[in-house]
Parts: structure tokens; sequence; C-alpha cells
């Protein structure tokens, strides 16, 4: 694949219709994939930001099926997108894993992100015949590459998201850049497009990562912080999106 930047939105930041209205700004923008969340009771791995809105976003209004209908909308409006889900544990058991899937096929989903933690959810989904995007944190943890080959060798659809270090983390030795990392990986056995993910701030780290060797980067927060200030959100934008085009 070529280099694929996927812009991450969260569906009520704040509302569901703010973020309709952004997908289609987004998209009108040259966007060409998105990765959309269902919003999580507990969503650990996210940024103040994100959690904040999912947890508002829940404490308006439950109902699954709402969110689910937005996601849809986006569909409908857009039926040449390339369209990601990101979503925790919880998420899917309040939906039921069956209904899940159901509802991914109907979206033609591109991938699920889910966590590490329930390797019986995203068994469930590959062999369903739809990609998971897996999470590995910057330390390449054994267990975690070790997932993510297996997917391979299995032949199972996949993608993997390799996340950038957060504060007070370590880096696997040897495995300090993002081209040391995307090796290391490599050399394990990771044969699925690799994507890097979490605080990817300005056009210069985007650059690279591209020139890594990775095959595609996932930007949300920085963007997501600017929907009050559109001037210099298409202005970001647009240097995003040099690097993709």
């Amino acid at each position: 694949m070529s280099f694929n930047v996927i812009y991450y939105i969260n569906i009520a930041c704040p509302t569901i219709e703010k973020s309709l209205e952004m997908v289609d700004k987004y998209i009108a923008h040259g966007a060409k994939s998105l990765q959309i969340d269902l919003p999580s009771k507990n969503p650990y791995e996210e940024t103040p930001l994100v959690k904040k809105m999912m947890l508002d976003s829940l404490d308006r209004n439950g109902d699954y099926d709402m969110y689910m209908d937005a996601v849809r909308e986006i569909r409908r409006r857009h039926p040449d997108l390339e369209l990601h889900v990101v979503v925790y544990t919880d998420v899917v058991d309040s939906i039921g894993i069956e209904k899940f899937v159901a509802f991914g096929k109907e979206i033609r989903v591109a991938s699920f992100m889910i966590p590490f933690n329930r390797r019986e959810i995203w068994e469930y989904i590959e062999r369903s015949g739809i990609a998971d995007m897996k999470v590995i944190l910057n330390a390449l943890p054994d267990d975690e590459i070790a997932a993510a080959v297996e997917t391979c060798e299995k032949g199972y659809q996949s993608i993997v998201s390799l996340r950038n270090r957060k504060p007070g983390e370590s880096d696997r030795p040897g495995c300090e850049t993002w081209a040391g990392r995307y090796a290391y990986a490599r050399r394990a056995g990771i044969t699925a497009p690799i994507v890097s993910v979490f605080g990817i701030k300005t056009k210069e780290m985007l650059q690279e990562i591209k020139d890594s060797g990775a095959d595609g980067a996932i930007i949300g927060n920085v963007l997501m912080n600017l929907w009050d200030d559109e001037p210099a959100l298409w202005t970001l934008f647009d240097q995003f999106q040099s690097l993709y085009e």
C-alpha cells in the first residue's frame, strides 16, 4: 500500500452533529481514510480530550444504536471512504459480538481497532473476515508482537498500529526511533501494513514516519483541538495532506 494518512475523529466531538459536519469537511479537504470511535466507559488508552468526550457523550446517551447509526450515516454520505472503527471491549460486550460484526460488514469497515486484552474478541472478528488493527506499544512487547505475527501467518486480514512513546515509557533497546521500531517489527515476521499512532503533531513528525518505511499514520487530537479555529485547522491539515498525495 502507498503511504496512507488516517484521520481519527471522535463520534461526539462535542456532539454527533458536529462530528458528522467535520467528517464532511475533512473529506472535502482531501481525506480518503477516517477512523471513528464508539464511546467507551473505560477508555484507558485515550488522551484526556478523548476520554472526556467519550464519557460526556455516554452521560448524555448510552444507546449504542445511536452511535452506530451515526457511523452508518457517514458511510451513506461517503460510499468510497476507507472507514476504520476503534472500540474498547466494553463496547463490544454492550452491543453483542454478533451484532457488532454484522455492523462492521454493513458499513464495509476497513478495520476494527480493539485493545489487546480480549483475544477471543479479535479472533472472532478475524474469523468473520474483518481486518483487525492490532495496537503494539512502543516498547514492542513480545506477546503483542507474537499475536500480530500469528495473525499474519494465519493469513487473516490485519493492520498493525505502532504506538508512539508516552511520557514515562521506555523503548526497546535498539528501537528508539520509528525506523528502528519498524525494522524490528518486520524482522519479527509482521507482514501486515504498519501505521504509526499517537502524538503526531507536525508535518515534520509525519515526514519522519513516512521516511522510516511506515505504511501510514493515524492523526487525531492535534486536529480535533483546532475545530474552533478552522483557519489553523485547515492550514495544518493541508500540511499533513501534502505528504499523502
